[in-house]
């Protein structure tokens, strides 16, 4: 007999800011966010989705699938791939004519895809709830999808360790970018200030105020496999610590303000991302972006910009730069500079993955000061070295004075770099 508290499978998480860990989920967990996502969204036996959430990923699993399949709802599966496929993104909007879903559904990354694909005069009218998550949703993105193809894009909040779903702006509510709706019923959350260590302390924030979120609910996760992972995802009274900073307004909506993880620290200055992202986000030209820190050996980190271009657009980083200091208040918060790269680095699920970005940042500013160091001394090859750290790769020609110079100038970095031969 299968009990509500048994394991019914082990997901990964998405690992955005961090290595992947696996999640334990139970039967009662899966059961009560398949309830929970059809009851906030209306979830009904007429509605038609195409699937827009990998079927490996805990969001097209659970809120997806298996809330679909227990409501009675019909899924489209548009090949293996769903929308990893370029040309089920490039035929999207015949799809929907041909196949008259009621719901759309992907995350923000694949939303920005579409927004380039020109309707042709595809009847979309079938479409009532249009829906995203697991990243956060650029306002300017919002606001483009609203403008092209006349579609309110609501979004949720979900994790892995609470198998998918913890809070959803249900059909009929147009908040804007950065509110993800109401949690489900049974499910509490509490706002929280942050420690020193930036992690969840026991004190409550004022109503309205940003801390960190968190959460209890029946589909709050048992653990991770690895024990000592779990100890670190709850409070001492047993509330599940997320990770992400958000307030809640008078209404009781959720409204999300970025990752702790991701918030970029100058000399004390805590400086949201999200900020310097819408601010970029907004240039006409700018598919997508994100805004990480770079090591800095006087302010810790300096904020700094990474993004895409629009098919066909052309703008240069120093235009991108000017562009958005001037529409971000703060002085410390304007980006120091902006890099342009083919494509952002995303997780498995289309989540742009700042660690990565962080490495390549801390490689730029590497390169920085070994052109500043190194001229005269023999060839370098710089890259990255593991999760977080940078390798330096000396060849012939470099004295041990130079060396020596080369380290003492790379050593006040918030960031191991090793000096190798060769």
């Amino acid at each position: 007999m299968i009990a509500a508290e048994d394991v019914a499978a082990c997901f990964h998480t998405g690992g955005t800011t961090g290595a992947p860990k696996l999640a334990l989920h139970t039967h009662g967990n899966q059961v009560f966010t398949a309830w929970a996502s059809v009851v906030t969204q209306g979830t009904n036996s007429a509605d038609v989705g195409i699937a827009g959430f990998p079927l490996f990923h805990v969001a097209g699993v659970l809120p997806g699938a298996l809330a679909s399949l227990s409501a009675g709802a019909e899924i489209v599966i548009p090949t293996t791939l769903l929308m990893r496929n370029r040309e089920v993104v490039r035929n999207y909007w015949k799809l929907v004519e041909r196949y008259r879903p009621t719901v759309l559904a992907a995350v923000p990354t694949m939303l920005a895809a579409l927004a380039n694909v020109p309707l042709e005069g595809a009847d979309i009218s079938s479409i009532t709830y249009c829906r995203t998550g697991a990243a956060p949703l650029p306002a300017e993105l919002g606001a483009r999808f609203e403008r092209l193809f006349g579609l309110h894009v609501h979004e949720s909040f979900g994790m892995t360790e609470m198998a998918g779903i913890s809070s959803v702006t249900p059909r009929g509510v147009h908040a804007p970018a950065g509110c993800v709706g109401f949690v489900p019923p049974h499910a509490q959350v509490r706002i929280v200030a942050l420690d020193a260590q930036g992690g969840a302390s026991a004190r409550e924030v004022a109503p309205g105020e940003t801390g960190m979120v968190l959460f209890k609910s029946p589909n709050v996760f048992p653990g991770y496999l690895d024990p000592r992972d779990t100890a670190k995802a709850f409070t001492p009274d047993g509330w599940l610590a997320t990770g992400d900073l958000g307030r809640l307004d008078a209404q009781g909506l959720l409204h999300l303000a970025g990752r702790a993880k991701d918030l970029i620290i100058r000399g004390g200055h805590n400086i949201d991302p999200g900020m310097l992202e819408d601010a970029l986000g907004a240039h006409p030209a700018v598919q997508t972006c994100a805004a990480v820190g770079a090591p800095d050996a006087y302010a810790g980190e300096l904020p700094v910009l990474f993004a895409t271009l629009r098919p066909g657009a052309e703008a240069t980083e120093a235009e991108l730069l000017a562009f958005a200091s001037a529409r971000v208040d703060e002085p410390p918060a304007r980006p120091k500079w902006v890099a342009v790269l083919p494509a952002l680095p995303t997780t498995n699920v289309g989540k742009i993955y700042k660690p990565e970005l962080r490495q390549m940042a801390a490689v730029a500013v590497v390169r920085q000061i070994v052109a500043g160091q190194g001229e005269g001394a023999g060839s370098v090859r710089i890259e990255p070295e593991g999760a977080a750290d940078v390798a330096v790769h000396l060849g012939a020609g470099w004295t041990d004075d130079a060396r020596a110079a080369l380290q003492a100038a790379l050593d006040p970095l918030p960031v191991k770099v090793h000096l190798r031969d060769g």
